[in-house]
């Protein structure tokens, strides 16, 4: 199974701490999470005015299948984010069974494994080895640079997620849909 990741977080250095998660399988399943144990000081300027606004903060608990596989849209600190995200992924069973991709995955992967405490503590069911989506495009001659929406587009919608370019379930869905456009499920 190939899961797409995408993560908001607050800057670009040491300090980073994740804001939100989004993450898509190649059927329907679908994980969003909020966190709310960040400190929204150490979000940059750039953030502020291109992520935070599109969070759905307590709306996540309404939306009426919040906790129902293979959609999980939750809400809490990064101790109930890594609890629900190790029984979304128990829905594919055997060890090694999930492959992540994410698109330019250096701080997705690494931020992503501090959810669980950091990558010697994963779900089994999640391969050690992510994939990187950027680099399937530049061997597949496709100029990384290209925006993603250029190469794909969205085609789900949730009347209570703000979904837009920086929101983490759109660019994982979006990331789906490139990689469905470049090689084919």
């Amino acid at each position: 199974m190939r899961i797409f990741l995408d993560t908001e977080f607050t800057n670009l250095g040491q300090s980073a701490q994740l804001i939100s998660i989004g993450l898509v399988g190649e059927g329907d399943a679908l994980f969003y999470g909020e966190f709310t144990d960040y400190d929204p000081e150490e979000a940059t300027p750039w953030v502020r005015e291109h992520v935070l606004p599109l969070l759905s903060g307590n709306q996540l608990s309404r939306a009426g299948f919040a906790h129902k596989r293979p959609t999980m849209l939750v809400q809490g600190d990064t101790f109930s984010i890594s609890r629900s995200l190790r029984s979304w992924f128990s829905q594919w069973g055997g060890p090694k069974s999930v492959q992540i991709w994410a698109d330019v995955l250096a701080w997705d992967w690494v931020l992503f494994c501090e959810v669980f405490g950091g990558a010697f503590f994963i779900p089994e069911q999640i391969h050690y080895m992510p994939m990187d989506l950027a680099t399937l495009l530049w061997s597949k001659g496709i100029d990384p640079d290209t925006t993603r929406e250029e190469l794909g587009q969205v085609q789900w919608s949730h009347p209570k997620l703000h979904l837009a370019k920086h929101h983490a379930l759109y660019d994982a869905l979006l990331e789906r849909e490139v990689f469905g456009g470049v090689f084919s499920f």
